[in-house]
């Protein structure tokens, strides 16, 4: 009887102590309920968002925040939602107010630098952002694990990459040709630098670095990216056109030929018909050189080669692939760089 007693007693002190706190601290207590209402309305929309429930999800996630503006990541998901919705404004609204709550939410601040580039050509602002994402430096009490600080570089790398991306969007608007684009350009290479260091097998990083060093005129630059670009993913149509550019402007018009048949091949079992155009013509025009040198021979060979290996391609999955009898040979073959060790002496 005395326990029970004692415990009747205990109870009593404990509601009486929370009568009395929530008179004392009546803010805390509101906080906590619109909290715990906040976080219920999130899941509802976690929920909806995983099932493609989008409008039912925006519809939870903005109740949610109405009782909890703190979530960070129902608003990085309400800025998700807005993309997909193409609002792209109200996705940047959302994103900026994320980090406002908190600044190092990287994968949400990366969100937002690439709206703000890619969709609305705000570059200074995502460069801003990205900055952010480069500057980041974890606190001391806070040592990331050993994933977690590959992931933070990965990120980095990604940073460095889409501050590139922004920088040649600066300079595509800044007009070809000129001493601003030039500036950009060159600020961009820098970019694709920093993620090269970080992030050294990335197709495309090491594409697009080419491609800015091929218009910055840093040939042997460029030549390189190419051919690291064409090693990494050889069934990628676009690096063997724009290296048979590069090869066909210092009149290697013979291995310029071997490119653009790959990047053609390539381009036919990707249904890529508007590049196949531009491809098939700057082919007829480096043919007709070779013609012009009495080059016929070679000609000849490349058509009979050419047919084999478009025998040993296929399409699937939006990808192009080997067919299953297929060996290593052609692969090779597309790894191959003609006159890489060109590039290399330079």
């Amino acid at each position: 009887m005395k326990k029970n007693r004692a415990s009747k007693v205990f109870i009593a002190l404990i509601i009486i102590s929370v009568i009395v706190s929530a008179f004392i601290y009546p803010k805390w207590y509101i906080k906590q309920y619109k909290k715990f209402w906040g976080y219920y309305y999130v899941y509802k929309g976690d929920k909806a968002y995983k099932a493609s429930k989008y409008q039912k999800a925006v519809d939870y996630y903005i109740k949610g925040l109405e009782y909890y503006p703190e979530h960070s990541k129902a608003r990085c998901n309400l800025g998700h939602l807005y993309v997909v919705y193409e609002n792209y404004y109200a996705a940047a609204e959302a994103y900026d107010e994320a980090l406002k709550y908190d600044p190092n939410y990287i994968s949400c601040r990366m969100d937002y630098g690439i709206i703000l580039s890619e969709q609305m050509s705000d570059y200074d602002r995502a460069i801003q952002e990205y900055g952010k994402i480069i500057d980041y430096r974890p606190s001391i009490l806070n040592i990331p694990f050993i994933n977690a600080k590959k992931n933070l570089k990965t990120n980095k790398g990604l940073a460095y990459y889409n501050t590139g991306v922004a920088y040649r969007g600066k300079s595509i608007f800044m007009g070809e040709h000129t001493n601003i684009s030039s500036k950009y350009l060159q600020k961009a290479k820098e970019a694709y630098d920093g993620a090269e260091k970080l992030i050294p097998n990335d197709y495309d990083t090491h594409y697009n670095a080419a491609l800015t060093n091929h218009l910055l005129g840093n040939i042997k630059d460029a030549g390189l990216e190419y051919c690291k670009a064409i090693e990494l993913q050889p069934y990628n149509y676009e690096a063997h056109y724009n290296y048979a550019l590069l090869l066909r402007s210092h009149n290697f018009n013979k291995e310029a030929l071997i490119e653009l048949e790959k990047a053609g091949m390539l381009a036919d079992k990707a249904s890529e018909t508007s590049q196949q155009k531009y491809i098939f013509e700057v082919l007829e025009e480096v043919k007709k050189k070779l013609v012009n040198k009495g080059e016929t021979d070679f000609l000849k060979s490349r058509t009979e080669e050419t047919a084999t290996d478009k025998s040993e391609l296929a399409y699937r999955d939006g990808k192009v692939i080997l067919k299953e009898d297929a060996d290593e040979i052609l692969t090779k073959k597309l790894m191959d760089c003609p006159n890489k060790k060109y590039f290399e002496e330079l």
